[in-house]
């Protein structure tokens, strides 16, 4: 090539320096036409890049083309503002466009450059420490510099390799994770950002096929077309892994990837909130591992196309609801190569719609119970108002013999009608009594503990020890009693009842058992049986429903007894019955049922 030569003014123009100078140009031109994605992330890293590129083939240029040492130190140093600064560029880029974006906080950045800066400095100090180049010198052949590196330059060398090497890590790691057609980008760029690696190599460990020559800017050339290509034909910045991996991280849904050997590729932020696994744990795991509860659903999501359902995750102690979309991803070709599972938080819909349901249910419940009042008031009518307006009216004609003729009446006389107008009136204030005890069971709101049943039997028999004593009723309690969650207040009640009735129904005189059983669903069952004649079945049915009294010749009462025993039991979480066979000195078993302690 030297016929090809030129000297002008020092300066030998030759096919490589030319060669130089158009990878610098191409550099320049490659700079302006990426200035147009200036906006986009991780460009302007790479905007960098290509101006130290610039500066670096330009420099060298001159300095391969000069003919003094001196000139050639001169560009040398500068060429270092090339050197120094675009591997450190290139290795923010790769952050960049790998989704990194934690690393390049401002600090860093500025940091990283600075602490590079000092390298440019030892070049242009040299001749004071020596400790960058220990010599050099031009070699004739080829009017090229050798140089005897010292250990600055050597320090210098590999952390650029480090920066290069990551950089170039950082892109290839894109590959396994993306489809096809970004992997193609990825090829491309990694084969550009090898280039000057392999030239700098070739140069400095002197495997040179041109001695002391430098390939490094060289390569940039091919870089330069390489990259130029990227952006033209596969559109790297118009919709690049930077838009994708930060779309991918910033969206609030967990989104997973999974491969059709159902092992996870790839999650997003969102994902990894709502499991306890690390990224190293969770990629090239089984799904299935990560997620042992989804393994019948994960058959589906891998069997069928587009697949849909609504999943529910403890985060934080509290149950979340997700409306779950599987889509198959497809290759080129139509080949299906994985899922996308996308999670929606759907968590407000559903307890709203829960909050509805619960408020519709709450709703029908109390309609019910309206017109379960009505119901009760309704034969209310029939039964016990017409006992109040006797025992009422009782009391007025009683009152208005003795107004009009106390001076006529004897003292047993008066007494007689005493005691009817007392009678009337305590049977009056008994119902009154009843009534306000079945208003409060539907209205009150009580906390079911554990209940002492022996002492509220024992309670209901004192209450009723004059009914007791006159009827000459036995009654035989258990030894030992089992233990059940309730309201003792009410269940005071539930018993006067029970006692009262198989007192009233018994047989002459009554003998009455009272007994406890423990069911095998964990609830217990209170009983009381009588001696009386037992019930027929009609008679049962009739029974808890209305406002009934059975007997009418043997027992007195308005047959509000059962009905609010009745209540209480809805209020309880219980149930009330009774048993019959309808035989006379049989009787009859009357129980109620409430859940074990």
């Amino acid at each position: 090539m030297k016929h090809l030569d030129q000297n002008i003014n020092n300066f030998i123009i030759s096919p490589l320096f030319l060669l130089l100078l158009i990878a610098g140009i191409m550099a320049v031109v490659t700079f302006f036409f990426l200035l147009q994605f200036r906006k986009t992330p991780g460009v302007k890293y790479w905007l960098i890049w290509q101006i130290a590129t610039a500066i670096w083939a330009f420099t060298y240029a001159f300095e391969f083309a000069a003919t003094d040492i001196e000139t050639k130190i001169m560009w040398s140093k500068f060429s270092y503002f090339g050197i120094v600064y675009g591997p450190v560029s290139f290795f923010f880029f790769s952050l960049a466009f790998s989704s990194k974006f934690k690393y390049l906080k401002k600090k860093y950045v500025i940091g990283t450059f600075a602490f590079a800066s000092l390298f440019i400095l030892f070049p242009f100090t040299n001749d004071w420490h020596h400790l960058h180049w220990r010599s050099y010198s031009i070699n004739p052949e080829t009017n090229a510099t050798d140089y005897v590196y010292g250990p600055l330059f050597w320090i210098m060398t590999g952390l650029a390799y480090l920066a290069l090497v990551s950089g170039i890590v950082n892109i290839a790691l894109l590959y396994f994770r993306l489809s096809a057609y970004y992997r193609r980008q990825i090829t491309l760029l990694l084969v550009a950002s090898v280039f000057p690696i392999v030239g700098n190599v070739i140069y400095i460990f002197h495997i040179n096929p041109l001695p002391g020559f430098d390939w490094t800017p060289f390569t940039f050339l091919l870089t330069g077309i390489l990259i130029a290509i990227n952006i033209s034909h596969f559109k790297m910045f118009d919709l690049v892994p930077i838009g994708r991996n930060k779309l991918f991280d910033i969206l609030p849904d967990p989104i997973l990837i999974v491969d059709n050997r159902k092992r996870i590729a790839d999650f997003n932020p969102a994902m990894k909130r709502l499991i306890e696994f690390d990224d190293q744990e969770m990629v090239g795991k089984s799904v299935e591992e990560i997620f042992p509860k989804w393994k019948k659903m994960i058959r589906k999501i891998m069997e069928i196309s587009d697949f849909q359902t609504i999943i529910s995750q403890e985060i934080d102690g509290k149950t979340c609801y997700f409306d779950l979309s599987s889509l198959s991803l497809f290759a080129y070709g139509n080949h299906s190569n994985g899922r996308l599972i996308v999670l929606k938080d759907v968590t407000r819909r559903i307890r709203a719609d829960e909050e509805i349901t619960e408020t519709h249910i709450n709703l029908i419940n109390e309609i019910q119970e309206k017109e379960k009042l009505i119901h009760d008031l309704d034969a209310f009518s029939h039964t016990v108002a017409h006992d109040l307006k006797g025992m009422l009216g009782a009391i007025v004609s009683a009152s208005s013999i003795i107004k009009t003729g106390v001076d006529d009446m004897s003292r047993d006389e008066l007494l007689e009608i005493n005691d009817l107008i007392s009678q009337s009136a305590t049977k009056t204030i008994q119902i009154t009594n009843e009534l306000l005890t079945l208003a409060s069971v539907r209205e009150q709101e009580i906390k079911m503990t554990t209940v002492n049943m022996q002492a509220v039997v024992q309670e209901a028999m004192f209450r009723l020890k004059d009914v007791i004593s006159d009827n000459g009723a036995e009654i035989i309690l258990p030894e030992s009693w089992s233990e059940a969650l309730g309201y003792e207040a009410w269940l005071e009640e539930v018993w006067l009842n029970y006692i009262s009735n198989a007192i009233k129904y018994g047989g002459i005189p009554p003998r009455i058992q009272i007994g406890s059983d423990i069911l095998p669903d964990n609830r217990v069952k209170f009983w009381i049986k009588d001696n009386g004649a037992g019930l027929s079945a009609d008679d049962i049915d009739l029974l808890f429903t209305k406002f009934t009294r059975l007997d009418t010749l043997r027992a007195e009462g308005h047959g509000l007894g059962l009905s609010i025993v009745k209540r209480i039991m809805e209020k309880l979480d219980g149930e009330a019955g009774v048993e019959s066979e309808n035989i006379p000195g049989e009787g009859s078993t009357f129980y109620f049922i409430l859940p074990m302690r």
